[in-house]
């Protein structure tokens, strides 16, 4: 709060004057923020509209392209699985440097004094203040690569290279230990108090610091292969040194060492890799119950892209439970950072991935940036929690925003509620149409507000000034937009380039035209070029529904595919709902008639037809070159072969629905959402499915237009149902990473997004379902609805376990879970780890 509006200059208005006949109306003037001041946004995705999951760059990860919004707050998001980054600093360096480290001046200091920046053959060092520059005079050897720098003690430093160890104390003294000649130092790892390097042939010799404030060899040992990676902890609080050491071998293991003086450097524990380890990083996380001692990890990265993260116990240094997560195609640089309060991991592969506890939960999340190439902690006034990173030939300073979130999006302003989106494969582009009932369209807007005398609103996307300049302009996202009334229609079509998420065109549509369904088709009249083929209505009314025309627009690309032109238009006599490319011909659903139409020179010719389906065509999906699925919109899926250019019903489902969204799975099998929240698949009987070529099957339904009362020959199965809680928008059979499963990706009307993976192995079913059974007896919902009763609110739920409710598991006590735990013959961890390993299939 910056103030409670007790401005003298604000409008008073009382109930009390009121009362006593004062009726003067306080009018209400828009403004920016006086009283309270603006500190955190919540992004909601509310409502979704439709969406499309899209490669937009090769190999790099997919992105939802999202509808959402309406009116004039409607926007296009393009949402990615990751946490976003904000880039703090670029700047260019002399050369290609190879690793990076921040350093302090003091251990008591806020802030990071130096940047330390290693290259081949030499050491750059920066200094932090105001701005970030070059300096001589921090006492590291500039003439030589780095290994490792870190303040040791309260406020010495030491650099080690590849010739030695090089300790600076804060009075300026400086002494150094070198190593032997011919076996330059090749790993160094340290703390706050120790110190290991890793000689080439395999020697280890561990340092601490003593009482005079002095480096002390305190013990070697000969690993008997070369060693690739090594890892002190931090220093527990309230203890003198760390306990353990990790070590990294080419006999692709990683050791446990202990670094008691009673038995230092001996083994505690060796864990074998799938392949040799580039780094290991233990780090300490207050995982689980929030009043319990942090856990220790031994996190590694292996030269196969692959991390590990295992148990360590604190005491007898013996690794458990470990659990594995492919990151990407290049090896695993790990790197300990401070995330969320606490200590994390920042691993560099192919893509980066950030390790952090948040809420004493284990999160493991990539960033939606760049690839890195080795990073380190940054702390400076104005950013507490950064990172600063090496890409290519460049020094970046990153803030991560917002821990905890599973997706980041961005977002280009649309003008209208956005309806569908059509992907063209060809330029990469996306063409949006964009339709609003009871609107003016742009021109129209402009003329009433010149007529009225009144400034219009900034369009949405505008960027507001600062200073006083923003008195008094108002967004049209904030105050909305003038009503049209019933029938009247603003549409238009707009062309986008989703990679730099922006606008290549925009075209309006007239004479109260509204765009209703949208395909990328490829005909084969012309050279299976691919073609927008929109389906538009003019002066339509929603209740009852009236209108005095329908079309279909068929649109070429031009300039370059960046706009589009109008080819010609096709009347027909109903509202083309769903569009559909077959065979190098266009499939459209115009009210209850499926219809296939062939491109002509002055407009679509039609050749073939079906009547009489039940309600109206929902969406229509191209199985094979002889099947067709059409979603009814009140009637379910209803199966169509075509042959010799006769189209006939053959199937349809069991149940009526209300289909909101659907997709095929394959050829038999297609997922539906209906307007409930439903979700469900749909299956044809084997014996159907191959019964098609009978001819008499088909000749019953052949020639009879009206296949009332679900009056088709055969009926599928439904052998899924699932409620989902939140009308289901939109359905995709896709794969949302490298190394993950193929799911089925759906979007909700309030912004939700959820997967539904398909469990291939019996053992997990069996132990999911049973798993789920005991979590409805130790944990039932806060609110008392019973979790089946809510997964089954219109049909019985079947065919699902609930991955969501799972989840619960991880949050009980270490007694409800050992309980559980033993009722299946598993321990807590092992049901942990198969929750993980399942999640990280979707993601």
């Amino acid at each position: 709060f910056q103030g409670v509006g007790e401005d003298e200059d604000s409008p008073m208005c009382s109930s009390a004057a009121l009362d006593e006949g004062d009726e003067t109306v306080v009018e209400l003037e828009p403004r920016p923020l006086q009283n309270l001041l603006h500190v955190d946004d919540i992004d909601s995705l509310c409502p979704v509209l439709d969406s499309k999951l899209l490669e937009l760059e090769r190999g790099a990860p997919p992105t939802i392209a999202a509808l959402c919004g309406r009116s004039a707050r409607s926007t296009l998001r393009m949402v990615q699985h990751g946490l976003a980054v904000t880039e703090m600093a670029v700047s260019e360096l002399p050369g290609n440097p190879n690793a990076v480290w921040t350093v302090k001046r003091n251990r008591s200091d806020e802030t990071d004094a130096y940047i330390v920046v290693s290259f081949v053959n030499a050491t750059l060092v920066l200094s932090i203040g105001e701005t970030v520059e070059e300096v001589t005079d921090s006492g590291l050897k500039p003439d030589t690569p780095t290994l490792s720098v870190s303040l040791l003690g309260e406020d010495s430093i030491i650099q080690v290279y590849p010739n030695g160890v090089f300790h600076i104390r804060a009075d300026g003294r400086a002494s150094e230990w070198k190593a032997p000649r011919g076996r330059p130092v090749v790993k160094a790892s340290a703390n706050a108090r120790q110190l290991a390097v890793a000689l080439a042939g395999g020697e280890i010799i561990y340092f601490e610091l003593d009482a005079q404030g002095a480096l002390a060899e305190v013990d070697k040992k000969d690993m008997g292969h070369e060693v690739t990676c090594l890892d002190i902890g931090a220093v527990p609080a309230g203890r003198q040194r760390a306990r353990f050491l990790a070590v990294g071998g080419f006999d692709s293991t990683i050791r446990i060492l202990s670094l008691d003086p009673e038995d230092c450097m001996a083994t505690l524990a060796v864990l074998a890799l799938p392949a040799q380890a580039e780094s290991a990083a233990i780090v300490s996380m207050p995982i689980g119950r929030a009043a319990g001692a942090p856990a220790l990890f031994l996190c590694i990265g292996v030269h196969n892209g692959i991390m590990l993260r295992a148990r360590l116990d604190p005491r007898s240094g013996q690794l458990s439970d470990t659990r594995t997560r492919f990151l990407g195609a290049k090896p695993v640089k790990l790197f300990r950072v401070p995330l969320g309060g606490c200590e994390g991991v920042l691993a560099l592969s192919s893509r980066s991935w950030v390790v952090y506890c948040l809420h004493n939960t284990l999160h493991m999340t990539p960033l939606s940036y760049q690839m890195l190439e080795h990073g380190c902690s940054f702390t400076a006034e104005h950013c507490p929690e950064g990172l600063v990173a090496i890409a290519s030939t460049t020094l970046r300073i990153l803030s991560i925003e917002k821990l905890g979130d599973a997706f980041n999006s961005e977002s280009l302003p649309l003008r209208y509620t956005p309806r569908r989106l059509a992907y063209h494969s060809v330029s990469g582009n996306m063409v949006v149409i964009e339709s609003d009932h009871n609107a003016y369209n742009e021109e129209e807007k402009v003329q009433l507000y010149e007529a009225a005398g009144i400034p219009p609103p900034l369009p949405a996307g505008t960027l507001l000034p600062e200073d006083e300049e923003a008195e008094g302009m108002l967004m049209e996202s904030v105050v909305g937009v003038p009503r049209g009334g019933p029938g009247k229609w603003a549409s238009c079509v707009r062309v986008v380039e989703p990679a730099q998420r922006q606008t290549l065109s925009v075209l309006e549509l007239a004479d109260n035209e509204a765009a209703i369904s949208i395909a990328s088709v490829p005909l084969r009249e012309r050279g299976s070029e691919a073609f927008i083929i929109v389906g538009t209505v003019k002066d339509m009314t929603l209740h009852p529904r009236q209108f005095s025309a329908a079309f279909l627009h068929v649109y070429q690309f031009a300039n370059n595919n960046t706009t589009l032109e109008l080819v010609h238009k096709t009347q027909v006599e109903d509202v083309p709902t769903a569009i559909a490319a077959f065979g190098g011909r266009v499939l459209v659903g115009v009210g209850k008639t499926l219809r296939i139409y062939e491109m002509g020179q002055k407009k679509l010719l039609r050749k073939a037809e079906l009547k009489g389906l039940p309600t109206l065509i929902q969406s229509v999906h191209v199985v094979s070159a002889t099947r067709i699925v059409i979603g009814d919109l009140a009637e379910s899926f209803h199966f169509v072969s075509y042959k010799q250019n006769q189209l006939s019903i053959f199937a349809d489902d069991v149940a009526p629905r209300w289909l909101t969204s659907a997709t095929p799975i394959d050829i038999n099998t297609l997922v539906g959402g209906d307007k409930f929240g439903n979700v469900y698949i749909c299956r044809l009987p084997q014996e159907v499915a191959d019964d098609i070529e009978n001819a008499q099957l088909l000749s019953v339904a052949a020639g009879r237009e009206d296949t009332a009362l679900n009056g088709a020959p055969s009926k599928a199965d439904e052998i899924v149902q699932f409620h989902v809680g939140e009308t289901v928008t939109s359905l995709q059979k896709v794969t949302l990473g490298p190394g993950c499963s193929e799911v089925i990706l759906y979007t909700t009307l309030l912004g939700g997004i959820g997967a539904l993976l398909p469990i291939t192995h019996k053992e997990d079913l069996e132990l999911l379902t049973a798993l789920e059974m005991h979590l409805r007896q130790e944990s039932p919902p806060l609110c008392g609805r019973d979790q089946l009763f809510f997964r089954s609110s219109y049909f019985p739920v079947k065919g699902v376990v609930d991955g969501d409710y799972l989840q619960m598991f991880n949050a009980l006590t270490h007694d409800e879970q050992k309980t559980i735990a033993d009722d299946l013959d598993r321990t807590p961890a092992e049901i942990s780890k198969k929750l993980e390993e399942l999640a990280s299939r979707i993601l």
